[in-house]
Parts: structure tokens; sequence; C-alpha cells
């Protein structure tokens, strides 16, 4: 069956400015980028670039899907109405290598082509389903310095359909040198904070690794690796060997080696110190989502905060106690004591003896 013949370029996407973040859909990535395969392992980085390009390329068309119900609404009457329908990308070459190593783009385009190479399928809100051929990206070419590509409606729905998605940042893929380092990362990015445990050999198969035992694996590559993602990602992680066992506890970064908006570093740093507070002090959902919601309200409060912390954390000396004795509502609570002690020794606290941040959750009948 001829599958060019029948292909209708729906919608045209051209390069624009890259992001510091990309949203990595989450459904996508477990489709496209998990399971038993361990071919996965040996996509080349370039692959992840073109990926991430493409996030980038996207961003402002990407939806929820049941919370945005009108980008719903245009992206089906676009892209799942009718059989074999693609969008198209294109973008300069020196996007995806600023060396412009042919041969490696070339590489990383046939790697997407027949990944998942097949018919699948899509349906649409009013049950209908529709059909398309094709890879990850299908018909891809570089000609006059660009990069060209078809994406399916069934790859380009799990691109733009977000229901769960993780914050990625831009530049990783373009600081690695192993596509399965991306891959890693990206399956780190959907780490539970309290961290998994893994099978060793099941983890190096997977990975492409052939090292004698866990401790091999981890000396050699996974603490180089934990290194590089300190520098380049937003996500990193601890790891513990235990048998033919290994335990992953991911952590968000700060201070990475890499050129960032103002906003995004400050984002990052508030993602980062939450997640410490959250694992030392066993916080709830309700809790962090209280402190996001006042630093995302004024940026000042997540300073006078830290400075608050220093002090929560002087008092536990003071007191020989350890600070990750107090958890969940008891930090909080001790925690609030502690920022209206520091707000009352501002000049602040002395002109509005009560504008300091609450952290305690009020009660609705007082």
């Amino acid at each position: 069956m001829s599958n060019n013949s029948t292909q209708h370029i729906a919608r045209h996407y051209k390069s624009r400015k890259a992001s510091d973040i990309v949203n990595f859909p989450v459904p996508f990535r477990r489709t496209a980028l998990s399971g038993a395969d361990n071919d996965l392992a040996k996509l080349p980085v370039s692959s992840f670039r073109i990926l991430f390009k493409v996030l980038n390329d996207v961003s402002y068309d990407q939806f929820h899907p049941t919370k945005q119900m009108n980008q719903l609404k245009l992206f089906e009457e676009d892209m799942l109405t009718a059989h074999n329908t693609f969008a198209s990308f294109s973008f300069p070459t020196k996007d995806v290598d600023p060396h412009l190593d042919y041969k490696a783009i070339m590489g990383g385009l046939e790697a997407l082509e027949n990944l998942n190479k097949g018919w699948h399928k899509s349906k649409n809100s009013e049950g209908k389903t529709v059909k398309a051929f094709g890879g990850v990206i299908s018909n891809p070419a570089i000609s006059e310095g660009k990069v060209s590509f078809l994406m399916s409606s069934y790859w380009i729905s799990q691109i733009m359909s977000i229901p769960h998605y993780n914050r990625a940042l831009f530049r990783t893929p373009w600081e690695m040198k192993k596509g399965k380092h991306i891959l890693f990362y990206l399956w780190l990015l959907e780490l539970p904070d309290t961290g998994t445990k893994v099978n060793y050999e099941k983890f190096q198969e997977f990975y492409d690794y052939n090292y004698k035992d866990a401790q091999s694996l981890g000396k050699y590559a996974l603490k180089p690796l934990r290194e590089l993602l300190n520098r380049v990602s937003n996500r990193s992680f601890n790891y513990k060997t235990s048998g033919n066992n290994i335990n992953f506890m991911p952590y968000y970064t700060k201070d990475v080696e890499l050129e960032l908006e103002d906003d995004t570093v400050s984002a990052q740093k508030i993602t980062q110190k939450i997640h410490y507070w959250k694992v030392r002090h066993k916080l709830e959902k309700n809790h962090t989502d209280m402190l996001r919601s006042l630093f995302n309200l004024d940026g000042g409060t997540f300073q006078l905060l830290l400075k608050s912390y220093d002090e929560f954390i002087k008092w536990c000396k003071e007191e020989s106690t350890r600070a990750t004795v107090y958890t969940g509502d008891n930090f909080i609570s001790i925690f609030q004591n502690k920022i209206i002690d520091y707000y009352n020794s501002t000049e602040m606290g002395n002109i509005d003896p009560t504008g300091y941040p609450v952290i305690v959750e009020q009660d609705d009948n007082q």
C-alpha cells in the first residue's frame, strides 16, 4: 500500500527561538522511549536533539486535553479527522549540530524514522479512529542547510496533548555525547522524590552497559553521569548499590553550567529547595503547594524563608536536635515560628508586624 500518495500535511512548523525549558510529555516517553527494546540505548544523541527541537517549536500549541478544550478541538479538526495526516517540521541543520556534522544529523533522522515504524491508530473526542503510517518521524531530508521531516497524527498527538509532562532543560542534549544519557535523564525526570530500586542486570541490559557487577557500574558509569547531570540538567541523582540492586534517589539541581534566563534560574532554585525540604522533612503535597504559591506571589518571600530556615537550623544546633526529627505539620509549625521571628527582626517587620508569610494552613471556620 502506498503511503506518500495519501499524505495530508495539516500543520507546518518552522524554527522558533529556543526556550530554556521544554515540556516533555510523559505518555510520549513511555510509548516511544521505554520498554524492553535495548536498542533504544543506541539512539544517537542527535535524535534527542531533534525531539527537543520539535518540543520547543510546538510549545505554543501544546495543551492539556481536559483543561483546554478549545485547543483540543482545533487540534482534532486539523490532525484527527483524516487518515495519514501529518505535521511538517523545518529548521536549520545548525540547530541540531552547531558543527554541522551531517553524518550525525542523518543518523539521528534515520533512527527516528525507523523508531516504532508502522501503522498507528488515534481516536478523537467523537470516537472516530484515524490511522497514519510511519515512525516517530517520516520523510526526513536535509537540503539547503535545513532539516525537514513529517510527524504523523499519532505521534504529534502525543507531543502536543500533555496531560502529564516533565519540565526539561532544552540545552541538556547538546551538552551530552551519548543518547542513552538523555534516555536516562528523561527517565530520571519521572522518578518519585522518594526514589526507586532497580535490578542491576536489567538496568545494564537496557542501557547497553557491560560491567561485571553493580559496584563497577556505579563507579565507572553512574558516578560520572551524576556529575555531568549536576552541571547541565535540572535533575540529577544519588545512588546506592546493594547486591544486584541499585537505589536511585533523584534531586533537583541548582547553579548549572548553562546560560539561562534569570527567571529560569530563580525557578530552578525554588524547585530545588522545595524538593530538599520535602524529602528532608517529609512534607505532603499541601505543604509544598503552599510554599510554591507563596514564592509565585512574591519573589522576596523565597529569600526570607531561606534566612528563616537558617535560623531553624541554628536553633536545632542549640537544642542539640537533628533537623530531620521535625517532619510534616510539626516542622511546618516550627518553621512558621522561625519565619515570624526572622521577619520581626527586619525593617519590614517594624513597619508591618503582621505582614509575615503564612505557611500554616488556615482554618476556614476561623
